[in-house]
């Protein structure tokens, strides 16, 4: 097994930009060569109506099921990246265009997609705020069947800080600076989590009197803060699988927070590894976040 000795991240390493785009700033850019868009649904919502020019790319194209050692199967792990690169390039995906994710909203599958290319090293990606939901809300038009595109150039540098094994995890949990991070409902938390996990459910992460929009950059650092997670602590995002871990995931990044990372394998790579699963502690946990 691989053990990753992972370095601290220096505390002022510039924050990605512009992870958020809002229905307003898409608006004039549909329809251009300005932005590549990624409907993250599934095949047959994408055919019933989707944003112009948008192709379609679930996040379980680029997945596979693992087998472990004793035949144990860990399904919804990401593929290598240089099988997952083509899947971007057939969507027609660049390095020198922003690319757009979306979904319905209020969900992980477009947080799911933009992790992968936040993984692969794109320096580009977005994911809009509110989803298919927000733009039709504000207007936006539809279009349906396939759209014909370009094979993009896309090349990936993957990041191993981006994504960890279960051999990392072990090697990192007596590091005092690491947080490992249930992202699911606290009452699944409380039945059974990875030993020593807080809990922020991924639907914290949206604004509650806004659904399905996303909290501001603000709150968002406030629920991170509210639980003892700073830009001075390694966040280990997971699930049952990396779906709602992704969210979180992206919400972390979205607040300024560097140092974050996704299990992919999650809790169903730690149980199929012989890791042991614990009723989850809401005594580590901290304040209630802001409107929550």
């Amino acid at each position: 097994m691989r053990l990753l000795n992972l370095p601290k991240i220096g505390y002022n390493e510039p924050v990605v930009a512009d992870e958020v785009i809002t229905t307003e700033e898409l608006l004039p850019l549909v329809g251009t060569d300005h932005v590549r868009l990624i409907d993250a649904r599934e095949a047959d919502a994408y055919q019933e109506g989707h944003i112009p020019g948008a192709v379609n790319l679930h996040p379980s194209a680029l997945e596979h099921t693992e087998i472990r050692d004793h035949g144990e199967e860990v399904e919804h792990q990401l593929r290598p990246a240089s099988e997952v690169v083509v899947y971007f390039r057939a969507a027609g995906v660049r390095n020198d265009v922003p690319v757009c994710v979306y979904d319905d909203g209020g969900g992980y599958l477009a947080s799911r997609l933009w992790w992968v290319l936040d993984y692969l090293g794109h320096p580009r990606r977005r994911l809009l705020d509110g989803g298919l939901f927000a733009w039709t809300a504000a207007g936006g038009g539809l279009s349906v069947g396939a759209v014909p595109i370009s094979a993009g150039g896309f090349t990936q540098r993957p990041s191993l800080l981006r994504r960890l094994e279960f051999s990392d995890v072990i090697a990192n949990m007596g590091d005092p600076g690491m947080v490992l991070c249930n992202t699911l409902a606290a009452d699944a938390f409380r039945v059974e989590s990875i030993p020593g996990s807080i809990n922020i459910p991924y639907t914290d992460t949206f604004a509650p009197d806004n659904l399905p929009l996303l909290r501001s950059r603000h709150e968002l650092e406030s629920v991170f803060a509210g639980h003892g997670v700073t830009r001075r602590h390694r966040l280990v995002c997971y699930g049952r699988n990396g779906y709602c871990a992704s969210q979180v995931y992206f919400a972390a990044r979205y607040a300024g927070l560097t140092n974050v990372t996704l299990y992919d394998g999650s809790m169903a790579d730690w149980v199929a590894r012989g890791g042991e699963l614990v009723p989850g502690n809401p005594d580590r946990q901290g304040r209630t976040p802001p409107g929550g």
